[in-house]
């Protein structure tokens, strides 16, 4: 293992390991759609409206532009390797044992925090109508959690069959409220566009960027894809391209048929009734139960990843990265990140459990950025492995990356950045335990 804090050169371990590229390019695909298309577009437009009124719809694109740059970046680092990791695999490659294993924790951390997350939000909003009782909540989110380990266990491609099926189910009830609303939506509801100001831009923009994290998903189970050199920078342009655009349209429709959208806490839901009438109202509001179940079952898959890639890299036991016989998945981290995500799952709600996750998404996303600088300079002295994909002004895209990125992590509560700092500091003695113990 390197020394901490020095970069470790790129060999032939990183492209090849014991698991079964078994996942397809629509695979991919569908696996970025659900990391990215959760509760955010549902959720958040009411509350975007009720800061900056229609012109919301500004901040709603510049998240979706940001998200895309760091994606570029992305697109660009992943098309040198063809090993299972994401951010984590990039950072250990260009910066270190240590700077690798810093990012790799917080990518699994705020994986399983996700995963529970969404669990208790996906009972929350399947349960609401009938007002349960708690336990059944509980229950409703231990099952979604296990379910989805289930066929994961069988392997990659079965928990991508889960994902698909999620995204076409999440993806129908969207474009039909946007296909019926934009007939329908008043173009008044647009007047005046921006009766707050624009100082309310950057919380914003901070808000709704929680609509469009979790691209990142797609890039972590490169070891499983079929050519992912390829794969993954073409599905993360595809992702971000088609998701900016859907979300730009959902946000218009419901300012355009909800008259009441500001701090509405379910604005989809609420103004589908008023022109698809109570069957399309309902197909609409299954769909945004299936949204969330599909990026549960997209964590599902993705999660245990993170940590069997920690331990083929040999910086947590090995134990983590033992696959199975028969069905070649990573079973031990399937089953530690399930339970791990159960017992978060049972003992938070949404937004207790949700709040950590800001610092620990910007913590990948800017070791990402940097390592392109990085992996470029190493690219010349023939210390990395050549991008398959070079970005015209990939340095400046980088910057600009960020730049973006401190400028909103900076507006951050001091709360959030504290739960992130706290988060990275509960993995440092596990990684120095370790590391003492396979010195010795």
């Amino acid at each position: 293992m390197a020394v901490l804090g020095h970069a470790e050169r790129v060999t032939e371990e990183d492209r090849g390991e014991p698991l079964r590229r078994t996942l397809s390019a629509w695979d991919v695909v569908s696996l970025g759609l659900n990391g990215v298309i959760g509760s955010g577009i549902f959720l958040l437009p009411g509350s975007a409206a009720r800061r900056m009124g229609p012109a919301a719809l500004v901040p709603l694109l510049f998240a979706g532009a940001l998200c895309f740059v760091i994606a570029l970046c992305y697109a660009e680092v992943g098309s040198r390797f063809s090993a299972t990791g994401g951010a984590y695999l990039y950072a250990r490659r260009s910066f270190g044992g240590f700077v690798g294993f810093s990012v790799g924790w917080m990518v699994w951390w705020v994986r399983v925090i996700s995963g529970a997350a969404l669990a208790n939000a996906f009972a929350v909003v399947a349960l609401e109508p009938f007002d349960p009782a708690a336990w059944l909540d509980e229950a409703v989110a231990a099952a979604v959690l296990v379910g989805l380990a289930l066929p994961n266990l069988l392997g990659a491609k079965a928990g991508a069959w889960v994902t698909n099926a999620m995204t076409v189910a999440k993806l129908l009830p969207l474009l039909l409220f946007v296909g019926a609303g934009a007939f329908v939506a008043s173009g008044d509801a647009f007047a005046p566009f921006a009766p707050r100001g624009w100082s309310p831009f950057a919380d914003t923009t901070l808000l709704l960027l929680w609509a469009f994290v979790g691209f990142e998903m797609l890039a972590v189970p490169a070891g499983e894809m079929r050519d992912p050199v390829r794969a993954v920078p073409r599905a993360l342009g595809l992702v971000m391209g088609l998701v900016t655009g859907l979300y730009a349209a959902v946000f218009a429709v419901a300012l355009g048929t909800h008259p009441s959208l500001a701090g509405s806490e379910n604005p989809v839901a609420e103004a589908a009734p008023t022109f698809l009438g109570p069957v399309g109202g309902a197909i609409v509001a299954i769909g945004i139960a299936a949204s969330v179940l599909g990026t549960n079952a997209g964590s599902a898959l993705v999660t245990p990843r993170c940590l069997y890639a920690l331990a083929e890299q040999r910086q947590i036991p090995p134990l983590f990265a033992r696959v199975h016989p028969r069905f070649a998945t990573p079973w031990v981290a399937i089953a530690v990140s399930t339970a791990l995500s159960l017992a978060l799952a049972l003992s938070g709600t949404f937004e207790q459990l949700a709040v950590i996750a800001v610092v620990a998404r910007f913590v990948q996303y800017l070791s990402t950025c940097v390592a392109l600088l990085v992996l470029r300079r190493r690219e010349r002295r023939d210390e990395a492995p050549p991008a398959r994909l070079r970005l015209p002004g990939g340095p400046v895209v980088a910057l600009l990356a960020l730049g973006l990125s401190l400028a909103l992590v900076s507006q951050a509560e001091p709360v959030q950045l504290f739960a992130g700092a706290a988060a990275w500091i509960s993995g440092v003695p596990f990684f120095l335990w370790f590391r003492r113990r396979r010195s010795a």
